[in-house]
């Protein structure tokens, strides 16, 4: 292995997935083979060139597909025994978003070209007058994608906050969604890579964070913070998020994972729990009213959004339309 791995900081794409694209190339391709150990998060920061957050962050990535086995200790992360099971059934798909739309931009413009004559800035025209009516007759509809109900429903609200689209929920579960602009989040990247291969080419996939309103109360409450999941993976995962957050602090995440969040608050006496959307939505409104509950709330980075609203053309809420 190189004594220095690279990542592209100033590419939208955020480290973290970068660093999960190469190790699953390499699980792929078979110079990582089944039960083999990735490096510890320490040292694999430390090549990186990246925070220990992002590390982890990529690793519970890779966790989530089945690609590799998480534990504590001495154990470490290694790649899974299913990796040969999950390729027979998904097979690799390595599509670059950017090289696939290049692509198409290059076919229109050649067939533009050979069958009307047209060249670059007469066809920029009227694809610009072709779709004037349209943006003027009604807004662009977009599907805010996630696997919890919850968060789609979440997103769909921010989008619909930020500019004048008709912003819908659609959870991966629900199958591929109509005739539409998709956004969703990288945690989401492959799935929809497989699943929608069709629509992955015009899909947008932005950064989430945790929402900075909730450093405040975290700060307050102080010590040690529970955070409670499904699974560890993405527990650490979360765990990742909040840490790159937060900064130096006095607050220390740990790890819960519990197949019922409703027995685990009722279980614990004196700290503070924090629940992820999809668990959040698991809980009765009893519990979210309960004052040790605290709703990891998750928000798009909003330079990303701008910027594909830009290209995109979504106008940003409350400019009045030119008559």
């Amino acid at each position: 292995m190189p004594d220095r791995h690279a990542v592209d900081p100033q590419s939208a794409v955020p480290l973290y997935h970068q660093i999960a694209e190469e190790i699953r190339g390499r699980i792929e391709s078979g110079q990582l083979a089944p039960g083999e150990t990735l490096e510890p998060l320490r040292l694999a920061a430390e090549r990186w060139g990246v925070n220990l957050h992002t590390v982890r962050h990529a690793y519970a990535a890779l966790a989530r597909e089945g690609l590799v086995d998480v534990a504590r200790g001495p154990a470490g992360t290694r790649v899974s025994g299913r990796t040969r099971e999950i390729a027979t059934k998904t097979g690799p798909v390595r599509t670059d978003p950017d090289r696939a739309l290049r692509g198409f931009l290059d076919r229109v413009s050649s067939e533009a070209g050979a069958r009307f004559g047209l060249g670059a800035a007469e066809l920029a025209r009227l694809l610009s007058e072709h779709a004037a009516p349209r943006a003027a007759s009604s807004p662009p509809l977009l599907y805010a994608v996630e696997c919890s109900e919850w968060q789609c429903v979440a997103h769909a609200r921010e989008l619909a906050a930020r500019y004048e689209v008709d912003a819908r929920p659609w959870p991966l579960s629900a199958g591929e969604p109509p005739a539409g602009a998709i956004v969703a989040t990288y945690f989401h990247y492959n799935d929809i890579r497989r699943a929608w291969p069709r629509r992955f080419g015009s899909a947008h996939f932005v950064t989430i964070r945790p929402d900075p309103m909730l450093r405040a109360r975290l700060e307050e409450a102080g010590g040690d913070v529970l955070v409670c999941e499904r699974d560890y993976a993405t527990a650490e995962a979360v765990i990742g998020d909040l840490e790159a957050m937060m900064g130096a602090s006095n607050v220390r995440f740990v790890a819960q994972v519990a197949a019922d969040p409703e027995r685990e608050l009722a279980r614990q006496r004196e700290r503070p729990i924090l629940f992820p959307p999809r668990v959040w939505a698991q809980l009765s409104e009893r519990s979210r009213r309960d004052p040790r509950a605290i709703e990891v709330i998750y928000r798009f980075d909003e330079r990303e959004l701008d910027a594909i609203a830009r290209t995109s053309g979504w106008r940003p809420a409350g400019i009045a339309r030119a008559s």
